[in-house]
Formats: structure tokens, sequence, C-alpha cells
């Protein structure tokens, strides 16, 4: 079954067609290719902004760690500086040694500075001292200042006689004290 056309109608078929081609073509070149590439570009940037947010997501996550990692550091940091200081601070030595010999019936009879030491991380400040008490409770005294937070080491401890009348002694010792070098 053959169509017949008129010329006539052959003109207009050819026009449509035509015009549809130039109608596809205007179509997808200035609208489906700009669009579909935006398309994409902007499917590329929500991937990417959807890693960012995973990954911000899975910090946020460990940020509660951190908080509490960071407080028990600030913590210990706070314990080591009560431990090792980081200024010589012979008035805060004084009030701890007169306050444990209160406790322990032990006077303190002289108290001077002495030399000081550096070291790799820290300085060491020697204090000749002497006290007078009995025998226990210097005893006494001594171990409560190796309990103390701060850290001090007792040297050369000479214990004489105790006096016949009192039982009394007079100790002497050399108190070293130690402070955190900075740099």
């Amino acid at each position: 079954m053959a169509i017949k056309l008129t010329k006539q109608q052959q003109q207009t078929l050819a026009a449509g067609v035509l015009g549809l081609g130039a109608f596809m073509y205007c179509y997808i070149q200035f609208f489906w290719l700009p669009v579909s590439t935006k398309t994409s570009a902007l499917q590329t940037q929500i991937a990417g902004l959807d890693r960012d947010i995973q990954a911000a997501k899975r910090q946020a996550d460990r940020l509660g760690d951190l908080e509490k990692q960071l407080v028990s550091l600030n913590e210990r940091k706070i314990e080591a500086e009560k431990r090792l200081p980081k200024n010589k601070s012979v008035p805060d030595i004084l009030v701890t040694l007169d306050s444990l010999g209160a406790q322990h019936h032990v006077f303190l009879l002289s108290f001077s500075p002495g030399a000081s030491k550096a070291q790799q991380y820290f300085i060491e400040y020697r204090f000749p001292v002497s006290v007078r008490g009995m025998f226990h409770n210097i005893g006494k005294f001594l171990a409560s200042l190796a309990l103390e937070p701060r850290l001090y080491n007792v040297y050369d401890v000479k214990y004489p006689e105790p006096m016949a009348t009192t039982g009394e002694m007079q100790v002497t010792f050399t108190l070293v004290s130690y402070q955190y070098k900075e740099g």
C-alpha cells in the first residue's frame, strides 16, 4: 500500500520534519545539555557535601570522648603541678614544714636556702633544716613530709643522742624540693 502525497503535502511534511528537527536541536542544545550539565555538577557537589557531613558526624561523635580526655589530661596536669610546681615557692615549703611540725609536735629551729642543681627536666633545691622533738615524733614528721603532694626528699639525716632531761633531740637534715624546668 503506497501512500501518494501531493507536492504541497510533501513540502508541508518536509517543512514539518525540518521544523521538528530544528526544534529538537534547539531543545537539546539550549535546554537539555545545560540542565543535565548543571544537574550532574550539582550531584557531584551534593556527593561531596554528603562526604563532608559524614566526616563531620564522625568527628562530632568523637567530640565527647575528646572532651573527656581533655578533662582527664587537665586533671593529671594539675596533679603533676602539685607534685612538681613551676616555681620555687619557698614560703609554701615553710608553711608545709611548720604545719606538719605542729601536727607532730616537732619544732622547726632553722631553715636556710642551700644549693640548687639543674637537671634535664627539673631544678633541685636543697635546704638545710634543723628540728627539735621526740624521736618518734620526728619520724612521724618525716614520714608525713614524704606523703605530701609536692615531691620532697630528705638526705643526710643526723640523729644525735636525746637530751637526758627531756628526751628531745635536735635532728638536722637536708630537705630537697623540686621545681619543673620549662623550656
